[in-house]
């Protein structure tokens, strides 16, 4: 507290109470609808302009899959004897934003069902895509982080956090405006942390890239299952105690490890 403008901020009735979940969660659901929306819309024309050779599928779209009773013609599929065909699609208001097809095959042996798929595009007609096709998918990824962390590192406040009368601040360095752009991205980067569990049994299904028969091999393998189960037991785990410190009105771990809160901006 270096600076007399931050003293007097600190004395302020109620600066340093700690935002709880359901307003952190509202702001973020503004801060995706500012972002995601408008590059979903833009992924609808480029759908439909370029035949389904550029495609996305993220934010606020409608997934549908039906089921289709035959392989299509001229589809070539590295999974022996096939037993399900699904046409999934991906729409923002009904306007298309994604289509694919998903071959599989699924055997059940005793009380275990296991099963190997392999995903092919389609262009909004239905049909195979001819061209290779490009998942812009990733591109919202980025841009959302892009927005948070410049956001959050110059204002300490996004679109929704400024709606929802809330502010990211830095427990250290006189509490200015502002996060800083490195700690704001230390920040988001410690909330993926979950991502490490799931890890191992990535990197099995990486290994085997996309050999069928291997593919079969290790979805009966209890070392892959024991990873599998591992990683999604520590990621809900970890989601649970994020969600608990919010309710109790505490800095989650990721707050704490880039030495941030998120703070009620006004009395």
């Amino acid at each position: 507290m270096s600076d007399g403008a931050s003293t007097d901020a600190e004395r302020r009735p109620g600066y340093w109470r700690r935002a709880g979940f359901w307003r952190r969660a509202a702001a973020w659901l503004v801060d995706c609808s500012v972002v995601l929306i408008p590059l979903q819309i833009v992924i609808v024309v480029l759908f439909a302009w370029t035949n389904g050779r550029i495609q996305g599928s993220f934010g606020f779209v409608l997934r549908t899959c039906t089921p289709l009773a035959a392989l299509p013609r001229g589809l070539q599929t590295k999974i022996p004897d096939p037993t399900s065909f699904v046409d999934c699609r991906s729409s923002l208001l009904g306007a298309g934003t994604s289509r694919y097809l998903i071959v599989s095959r699924s055997e059940t042996q005793g009380a275990t069902t296991t099963g190997v798929f392999e995903a092919f595009w389609l262009d909004p007609s239905g049909q195979l895509a001819q061209l290779p096709v490009y998942n812009a998918s990733w591109i919202a990824v980025l841009v959302l982080l892009v927005y948070v962390v410049g956001m959050e590192g110059l204002r300490g406040q996004t679109l929704g956090k400024r709606l929802l009368g809330i502010r990211t601040v830095a427990l250290s360095g006189g509490r200015t405006i502002g996060t800083g752009i490195y700690r704001a991205l230390a920040r988001r980067l410690a909330m993926m942390l979950f991502v490490l569990a799931a890890l191992p049994s990535w990197a099995m299904a990486a290994w085997i890239g996309d050999d069928m028969a291997a593919a079969s091999r290790l979805l009966v393998d209890p070392t892959y299952w024991a990873a599998s189960i591992a990683g999604t037991a520590l990621t809900v785990a970890w989601f649970v105690w994020i969600a608990v410190s919010m309710v109790r009105k505490r800095d989650p771990i990721y707050d704490r490890i880039a030495g941030t809160a998120v703070l009620h901006a006004s009395p």
